[in-house]
C-alpha cells in the first residue's frame, strides 16, 4: 500500500474532487483540518496547513525514517 499526504488549502473542496470525480472513498474526516481518503492501494491523506504534523519543519534525520513521506 502506498501513502501520499498532500497539504491543501481547502480540505472540504479537496474531499469532494477526490470523493466525486476521481472515485476515492472517504475512511476518515476532520472537517477543514484533515482527511484520508483510499482508492485500491493508495491512501490519500490530505491536511490543512499547519494541522497535525502537515507544515511543520522536518528534522534532518527524520527523512530516513521508515515510512516517511517527507520531501
Amino acid at each position: 500500500m502506498a501513502s501520499v499526504r498532500y497539504i491543501v488549502d481547502d480540505v472540504e473542496e479537496a474531499v469532494r474532487f477526490y470523493r466525486d470525480l476521481l472515485g476515492f472513498s472517504v475512511e476518515m474526516h476532520n472537517a477543514s483540518k484533515f482527511a484520508a481518503l483510499g482508492l485500491g492501494d493508495l491512501r490519500l491523506f490530505l491536511n490543512a496547513p499547519g494541522a497535525g504534523r502537515a507544515g511543520k519543519a522536518v528534522q534532518p534525520n527524520s527523512l530516513s525514517q521508515r515510512g516517511s513521506n517527507h520531501v
